[in-house]
């Protein structure tokens, strides 16, 4: 049987392995891993030092020589001794001859441990016995050795980066405090900036540690130092470079579950149920934190109180801020309700093909309304990719542009470096990405430069999932080549609304997780009340979120209802009677809710017809067969017939048969929905409709959009127009209007426009003694008075006007009125004793002579 071949060198510290074979001479180490231990995949535990050691070793480096302002110049084995010949250091048989201070130790800033034999953790736990002890640490200088002067240090430090004879690895330690070094620093300072700057290459690598957690607080004092202005040039390489070998993160899951293991074996820790034991480390490694800190809650805590290992206990403990599902990711992306689009994509991504010379893009954009589980799904993405070995740990860190953004200039960038310096190993997931774009003051687009740069260069350790609104992320993505480059199309994820079936179903669940019983009744009476929910639903509608707020206010009723009675069923009366139309007030009878509409002059065939609606709608309502939504309707006619009143009169009348949630108006033209540049009719269009939402879209003179030829943008926004009618169905009424010839080409303009509409409407125009009742009403609403004789003057003057080109029915006498109202005031204005009749009489001499 062959024995299995495992990696002496932690994961964390593989990435600085593969750097240093590569050829780098200089590489930083910064992260949370500085202060850490590490497990490897011999279960042997090291610290900060002996990780370094072994990495270093894997990489080719006969010596690892440390360097630090405590300890020196200190060795962890007798291959790494080393005595300057010459000038540099004591001659042969000298004092220093045999490197007594250069000693194999294991003290110092970099780590107290000693490690037991290679192997051995893994073979106890194989025999299912307690590994080796581990040895007390032996403190610095207990050996006898005498203590080394700090020029000598120096000096020898210098013949180790010039001796070309050994591949040496030189780490030096703390680097902060070394920089501060009073005796010695000067010298040390050169002999590094040297090394720095020229970057000697050959057999030789330096290793500077930082006590820093990401790269942008190295870089802060990389640009502070004065004495190593060399050390700005390594961060910017180490900014360059496709991963972050300098980066020592967290532990991530393998570590973890090792430790839990040598844990299990060397201080008893129990496992509460091992086929949940992959969820429990997945949620450890969700925090963030060290593996040391792991060790002391688990090894000193758990252990030593003797609680089994779950998720349960870990939250009792406030170590863990939420539970992870177990399980494969594909099988918990199925348990979610709906968002069938999502999952064939996700399946997708599994099983996409190896990429081949060019790199794949792993950047998503999530579009979607709100609660249509995009950070639930990011969550999921995350877990895939590290499935798949794309990403080290697969964390979700959620922000929005604020936490990008700052208020000053030049702070933004490293606002958001410092951001995703704490995503690396996962997703970044940026919600409502579109306000970057938003930002007037420029700051957000700093921030959108300040991550294409971080995308490029930590592509290997880093995927951002930008989400929002799906035209407002349209009009982000659009607005900056760079990012359309990043998330291709292939990469956008549409997150559909939920049906009200899946609402009903979300609803049904977190009611359930209450432990609530149901009446008889209820599960009908939710159904409905969702259905309503979804049916009159505005823009901002919340989907899952706004099923959680109705669930909670379900469970707040029924609490009031049954007071201390726990065991009382949830029932129909629990749930909000604005959601239940059969509990709310019947509509008006018919003649009521048409009132309005008949008392407008004339239009005999506008009325029947509209009655004959509004009865059929009813109708459809009481027989209960299958959803009554608001129709779309053609008005057709010359100008000035009423339409736009109409229209007000048919939102009110929609709104009391409960059909629409406002009934308002929202009038425009083609100057409000087109735009003279590609890619702006669209969004002019849909935020069109989004103003018209519970109400009725009034298109005037809707054949415009369709007069300009097939290179006009109007076509654009018809099939815009189109697209919005089928989303936002039941939501709103769209009423086109125009003459009746142009509108048929309107209609033609787009293959499923005609079936859009489920009715036409047609406006006579007014006969003459309409106008004139038409002009009387609009004077009396006025203050004006109109005698007989007046009458008849404005009887005449309108027959000839309606025979006139451009006759513009009641327009025309609206027109009228102002015009006699003015021949009014230049008659009776400077009379000095005029009364209110005389200033409010109309007589036959104030009609216009003829048409204007």
């Amino acid at each position: 049987m062959v024995a299995e071949v495992v990696d002496p060198v932690p994961e964390r510290l593989r990435p600085l392995r593969d750097a240093a074979l590569e050829g780098e001479s200089v590489l930083p180490l910064y992260g949370p891993g500085v202060k850490d231990a590490f497990v490897d995949e011999d279960y042997r535990q090291h610290d900060l030092g002996s990780a370094i050691w072994e990495a270093m070793h894997s990489a080719g480096y006969e010596r690892v020589v440390y360097f630090s302002r405590d300890a020196m110049l200190t060795v962890r084995d007798p291959a790494s001794r080393w005595t300057p010949p010459g000038p540099d250091g004591p001659a042969p048989g000298g004092p220093d001859a045999a490197g007594t201070r250069m000693r194999p130790g294991f003290s110092g800033p970099l780590g107290r441990r000693r490690l037991p034999r290679p192997g051995a953790a893994a073979q106890a736990a194989a025999d299912g016995a307690a590994p080796p002890p581990v040895p007390a640490p032996r403190a610095a200088g207990h050996d006898g050795a005498r203590a080394m002067t700090d020029p000598f240090a120096v000096r020898m430090l210098k013949g180790l980066m010039r001796d070309e004879s050994t591949p040496t690895a030189v780490v030096v330690e703390q680097l902060e405090v070394l920089e501060r070094w009073q005796e010695a620093g000067a010298p040390f300072a050169a002999a590094l900036e040297r090394w720095l700057e020229y970057r000697p290459g050959g057999r030789g690598v330096c290793l500077l540690v930082f006590d820093r957690d990401t790269l942008g607080d190295v870089r802060r004092f990389a640009e502070a130092s004065r004495d190593l202005p060399g050390l700005a040039r390594v961060v910017r390489d180490e900014e360059r470079r496709p991963a972050r070998p300098g980066l020592l993160p967290p532990p991530g899951e393998a570590e973890l579950t090792r430790l839990v293991h040598r844990l299990r074996i060397e201080r008893g820790l129990r496992v509460a149920d091992w086929t949940r034991l992959a969820g429990t480390v997945r949620a450890m490694a969700a925090q963030d934190v060290r593996l040391e800190t792991w060790e002391r809650r688990l090894g000193r805590r758990m252990a030593a109180e003797g609680t089994p290992l779950d998720q349960a206990g870990l939250q009792r403990y406030r170590w863990i801020d939420s539970v992870v599902a177990d399980g494969d990711v594909m099988r918990r992306l199925d348990e979610l309700t709906g968002l069938e689009p999502v999952k064939r994509h996700l399946a997708g991504l599994r099983h996409r093909p190896p990429a081949g010379s060019e790199p794949v893009s792993h950047h998503l954009v999530f579009t979607g309304n709100p609660g249509t589980g995009k950070t639930t799904v990011a969550g999921l993405v995350g877990d895939l990719y590290r499935e798949l070995g794309i990403l080290r740990h697969g964390r979700v860190r959620a922000v929005r542009a604020a936490d990008l953004v700052a208020g000053y200039v030049g702070q933004t960038a490293e606002k958001t470096g410092a951001v995703v310096d704490g995503a690396l190993g996962g997703v970044l997931f940026i919600d409502e990405a579109y306000e970057l774009g938003e930002q007037s003051d420029g700051f957000g687009r700093e921030a959108v430069n300040e991550l294409l740069v971080r995308m490029e260069n930590d592509r290997a350790e880093l995927v951002v999932i930008v989400a929002g609104y799906p035209d407002k992320m349209r009009e982000f993505l659009s607005g900056n080549p760079g990012l359309r480059s990043r998330f291709p199309a292939g990469n956008v994820i549409e997150f559909p609304d939920y049906g009200p079936g899946e609402l009903t179903a979300i609803a049904a669940g977190q009611l359930r997780s209450m432990e609530l019983a149901w009446g008889d009744g209820f599960a009908d009476a939710l159904a409905e009340a969702v259905r309503e929910l979804h049916r009159t639903r505005r823009p901002d509608f919340g989907n899952a979120r706004d099923m959680r707020a109705l669930t909670h206010e379900i469970a707040a009723a029924w609490a009031e209802r049954v007071r201390d009675d726990r065991t009382a069923p949830l029932l129909p009366r629990d749930v909000p009677d604005r959601l239940r139309p059969h509990a709310r007030p019947a509509p008006p009878p018919t003649a009521e809710l048409l009132g309005d509409l008949h008392r407008m002059v004339g239009l005999t065939p506008v009325k029947r017809s509209v009655d004959s609606l509004v009865k059929r709608l009813r109708l459809q309502q009481r027989r209960g067969r299958g959803d009554v939504v608001a129709p779309h309707l053609l008005f057709t006619g010359p100008p000035g017939t009423g339409k736009t009143t109409v229209a007000g009169h048919f939102g009110r009348i929609l709104r009391d048969l409960g059909l629409l949630e406002r009934g308002h108006v929202h009038a425009v033209g083609r100057s409000t929905l087109v735009a003279p540049y590609i890619g702006q009719t669209a969004p002019l269009t849909a935020r069109a409709v989004e103003r018209a939402m519970g109400g009725v879209l009034f298109i005037d003179e809707a054949y415009a959009l369709a007069g300009g030829g097939d290179r006009d943008f109007g076509r654009e926004a018809i099939d815009t127009l189109v697209e919005e009618m089928d989303r936002h169905r039941g939501r709103l009424a769209v009423i086109a209007a125009g003459y009746p010839e142009p509108m048929r080409r309107f209609l033609a303009a787009n293959d499923g426009l005609a079936s859009r509409f489920g009715e036409t409407v047609e406006f006579p125009a007014y006969t003459v003694p309409e106008l004139c009742e038409i002009l009387c009403l609009k004077a009396a609403g006025q203050d004006f008075e109109l005698d007989p004789a007046t009458v008849a003057a404005a009887s005449g003057w309108l027959a000839a006007a309606a025979r006139a080109p451009g006759f513009g029915n009641a327009r025309t006498v609206r027109g009228l009125l102002e015009r006699m109202e003015a021949r009014l005031a230049e008659r009776v204005v400077d009379l000095p004793d005029a009364d209110d009749r005389t200033l409010s009489l109309l007589l036959p001499e104030d009609v216009p002579d003829e048409p204007a």
